[in-house]
């Protein structure tokens, strides 16, 4: 095999990764590749126990997803819902267009609060 080669198969996505980011005023997490049923409990693990150390700001950067399915949204939802039970703020910095697509279809732009991610931010 080449150096350039890896383990996966021809085609296939990259993992699932998420990485938390402690800044200034808030806690970002970055989530990488595709949210979906197999990989938003990763994501939901890394969320609960940030919320549980209490920032007052969790923002969920969507940048580096590939893609999004039902599953991730309901997490989204599900995440904003608790959050406004609990009184912190959640926010999303928005992903590309094929991740936006699903907040479209579905009509649930507007229940969440999206940001702008400051510069140099990625």
């Amino acid at each position: 095999m080449s150096p350039l080669s890896t383990d996966l198969p021809f085609g296939a996505p990259p993992p699932f990764r998420c990485d938390v980011f402690r800044e200034r005023d808030h806690v970002r997490v970055a989530p990488s590749g595709e949210l979906d049923i197999a990989t938003a409990p990763e994501l939901e693990r890394t969320l609960r126990a940030l919320v549980a150390s209490g920032p007052g700001l969790l923002v969920l950067d969507l940048r580096n997803l590939s893609f999004m399915d039902s599953t991730g949204l309901r997490l989204l939802l599900e995440r904003d819902a608790a959050a406004r039970e609990d009184s912190h703020r959640f926010a999303l910095i928005e992903g590309p267009p094929e991740v936006q697509r699903l907040f479209s279809l579905t009509d649930t732009s507007g229940r969440f609060d999206f940001i702008t991610a400051p510069p140099g931010d990625h």
